[in-house]
């Protein structure tokens, strides 16, 4: 997953990634896992958390990752726009007074961001990188 994104050097981490799918999986849980399945196949996933703000006892429910396959990405718009409002809806059950979706993998495409503005989302900042 992360090969083909500005995370490739990063590495992966099973036991991390297998703690996050098992939290997932109580519903009391502050992350959020949903797949998205083609022919009985997982094509594409979304994991997002609901924490505090740093500043306030209010929540906000932030993505982790939203990805597909790479040979699955055609005709995939109805797929992420449900994934996203599953997210959106799950983290106003949690109690989120605000979801934000981020973009930082640096291969999404120039659709994305429309797509996210079109489902009522602001860009509202940037973000930088830089190797240390």
């Amino acid at each position: 997953m992360q090969e083909n994104s500005h995370f490739a050097d990063n590495g992966w981490c099973t036991r991390k990634v297998y703690r996050i799918v098992s939290a997932s999986q109580n519903p009391d849980s502050n992350i959020f896992l949903r797949v998205c399945e083609r022919n009985n196949k997982i094509i594409g996933f979304m994991v997002g958390s609901v924490s505090e703000y740093f500043f306030s006892d209010k929540l906000i429910a932030q993505d982790m990752v939203l990805v597909f396959h790479p040979n699955e990405r055609e005709n995939i718009l109805r797929e992420i726009i449900k994934l996203i409002r599953d997210f959106e809806s799950w983290a106003k059950e949690k109690g989120a007074v605000e979801v934000a979706i981020g973009i930082t993998s640096g291969i999404a495409g120039e659709g994305y961001p429309k797509l996210l503005n079109r489902l009522g989302y602001d860009q509202v900042g940037i973000l930088t990188k830089k190797e240390v």
